[in-house]
């Protein structure tokens, strides 16, 4: 197809928003086996990685563009911090259409289409990106409409700039990746519908491609594949037949028999015995202990058509349907594949299923055996939460949490929850100092076997497409309770953690003392303010960003609590609209700069604070020549949790009170 046909094809295309994000790795990170759950377009913003779309490898410096299928696969590793946009969308022809037109869709699938390259003028692309960014995180439903308009805008420069720098999109070869999915989920259930579905084809279709390029089925490859790997497993290790069906995606050990009797012409037993007779090897260590792997407590449940194989199972059935074994074996498939790298003394690359476990330790949330007697009555043990994706069922008390969410975590502290495993990156909060010693960390990755090793009952992490398939890896570990950011006042975020963690009376009592603390300080705090103007600014590489009343700085407190005034220019442009934050030019500090103001340092960008501080604009600024401007620590800023609020209450109380 080449690219006016294209072109043609999006003014005929129906087209839905399914999520913007902003994404940021910092250097050696790494987003791994990311299939794409829609057709996507990668921005590169800055920095420099590797990323890898499908077969084509890309080397990112600085600003990129990507576009890939439903289906694709995306890996990226940060050669250095590197920060960019994901837009998900899906397209389909408007009706009524020809049958010539439907047929060259379905020939030539647009919207599969794959191209990377570097735009001719990327400040253009950048800006509308960063605005359908901003718009698309607001709550109100006109806003999510003006981001479908903004993608529109977006779309159509960049195929302004593609048709200038005469970039011609590619076709990607489905079937490869059809293999390649095949090669690396063997351990899942998997069905022609499902591989259609997740390559936004016909079965049809899927089959005669395979057919014409590998002369067989999908399916019939994938058999293959198992028959393959359970070969392996049983010259390379003792486990028992009934665990090699289970890591190899057979229900029972009956069922891969008959397979595996046909594949290879004679049954497992016969076939391991006359493979060591002929050639012996070393066996690896027995992979039996069955409390050591399978979860006794429900798995997670959600509320979603096709993705329902991520089933609630509480029964150690041997014959285990497609929905409720898929938790027991990928759990098993995580010990069997560290299992096999020890004994190949090679640390190999990690695909996220990889974990260990210690013989007779409980992992995958998993309690002793004599507190499992326990959890017989689930009503007891356990109860259900609605996250962003569904209905969670969770511990009636989590003992084990891991809290990945960073901006949250100081929830669960206030409530007198010490978790077991942090976010890295909240390590640099300052306001939790001390509160966190001997916690685990994990850094932006979530190797989910590390997560395994701290045996978590209850993992928390913030809701985001890109990671998905991360979490479903966490899924198969512990109940994994997603949130969405910006959908809660912290207020609510404060009542949704006791929910949670079993403590709604400590949310309560929280929420009790904040409120008498604010009605405390209100009055004098509105006292000494009075009629004048307050801004919250931070210096970054190439200008100020101006903040409002949901992104932490104090926002919050500021604005929303004691009711204090910005700016007419903040209040147009940032509080009236509902922005969290704008960017804004040096040149224009006079405007936005209100009679108290608190800063610090953006910092992530590693630009020179001084460029602002040092400015005679800003020190000829009647807040800097008064002493009311306030330096609000740098680090804690970025935090709205119970813990930092608490303790950016104390500085805001101390800088009025103290500064009159």
């Amino acid at each position: 197809m080449n690219l006016n046909e294209h072109i043609t094809l999006w003014n005929h295309a129906s087209i839905k928003l399914m999520d913007v994000r902003y994404v940021l790795l910092e250097q050696g990170e790494v987003l791994r086996e990311y299939f794409l759950p829609a057709s996507v377009f990668l921005y590169a913003v800055r920095g420099r990685a590797n990323i890898r779309l499908d077969n084509e490898t890309h080397r990112v410096n600085g600003v990129h563009i990507l576009h890939g299928g439903k289906g694709a696969r995306l890996d990226i590793t940060a050669e250095e911090r590197f920060e960019y946009y994901l837009i998900l969308y899906k397209a389909s022809l408007t009706l009524p259409a020809s049958q010539e037109w439907m047929r060259f869709i379905a020939l030539n699938k647009p919207f599969q289409l794959q191209y990377g390259f570097l735009p001719l003028y990327p400040l253009s692309l950048q800006d509308k990106a960063r605005h359908l960014f901003e718009d698309w995180m607001k709550p109100e439903p006109l806003d999510k409409f003006h981001a479908r308009m903004l993608f529109y805008q977006f779309v159509h420069e960049l195929l302004w700039q593609m048709q200038r720098q005469g970039i011609e999109p590619m076709r990607p070869d489905l079937a490869s990746q059809a293999l390649r999915f095949m090669n690396e989920r063997f351990m899942e259930p998997i069905t022609l519908d499902m591989l259609a579905d997740l390559f936004d084809c016909s079965t049809r279709n899927l089959t005669k491609l395979f057919k014409s390029k590998m002369n067989e089925s999908p399916i019939r490859l994938l058999t293959q594949i198992r028959m393959d790997k359970a070969a392996q497993l049983l010259t390379e290790t003792d486990a028992p037949l009934q665990e090699i069906a289970q890591l190899v995606g057979y229900p029972d050990a009956h069922t891969l028999s008959r397979s595996f009797k046909k594949h290879y012409g004679m049954p497992p037993a016969v076939f391991r015995t006359k493979h060591l007779r002929a050639d012996p090897v070393l066996k690896l260590p027995s992979i039996r202990s069955r409390s050591a792997i399978v979860s006794s407590r429900p798995l997670r449940y959600i509320d979603n058509g096709y993705e329902n194989y991520y089933q609630i199972s509480g029964k150690e059935d041997s014959r285990m349907s497609k929905g409720n074994h898929s938790g027991f074996m990928a759990a098993a498939t995580l010990l069997l594949c560290f299992t096999l790298l020890l004994s190949a003394c090679s640390s190999g690359s990690s695909t996220g299923n990889i974990s260990t476990s210690k013989e007779g330790t409980n992992v995958s949330g998993q309690q002793s055996a004599g507190q499992a007697s326990a959890n017989t009555a689930p009503d007891a043990t356990t109860k259900t939460y609605t996250d962003s994706q569904g209905t969670v069922v969770i511990p009636m008390n989590p003992k084990h949490i891991v809290d990945l969410t960073g901006s949250f975590t100081g929830n669960l502290l206030a409530l007198g929850v010490k978790p077991v495993g942090v976010q890295a990156d909240l390590l640099k909060n300052p306001f939790l100092d001390g509160m966190l010693d001997g916690v685990e960390s994990v850094d932006i990755s979530f190797s989910p076997e590390k997560i395994l090793s701290w045996q978590p009952d209850l993992i928390i992490v913030v809701a985001a497409a890109e990671l998905e398939p991360v979490y479903k890896e966490l899924d198969k570990i512990a109940p994994v309770v997603r949130l969405e950011y910006g959908k809660y006042s912290y207020k609510d975020l404060m009542l949704e953690y006791g929910k949670i963690a079993g403590k709604e009376q400590a949310a309560q009592d929280w929420l009790k003392n904040w409120d008498e603390k604010i009605n405390e300080y209100k009055p004098q705090i509105t006292q000494v303010v009075g009629d004048k103007t307050v801004s919250i600014l931070q210096p970054y590489a190439s200008g100020i960003y101006a903040f409002g009343d949901f992104y932490a700085r104090g926002g919050e407190i500021l604005y929303k609590e004691f009711g204090l005034k910005a700016p007419k220019f903040i209040q147009d442009e940032i509080l009236a609209k509902g922005e969290g934050v704008i960017h804004l030019s040096l040149e224009r500090l006079p405007d936005y700069a209100g009679d108290y103001i608190f800063t610090s340092n953006w910092g992530w960008d590693n630009g020179d604070p001084e460029v602002v501080y040092g400015s005679s604009i800003w020190k000829n600024l009647p807040a800097v020549k008064q002493d009311r401007v306030f330096f609000i620590n740098a680090e804690g800023s970025y935090y709205n949790d119970a813990v930092s609020l608490e303790a950016q209450l104390d500085f805001i109380v101390e800088s009025f009170l103290g500064k009159k």
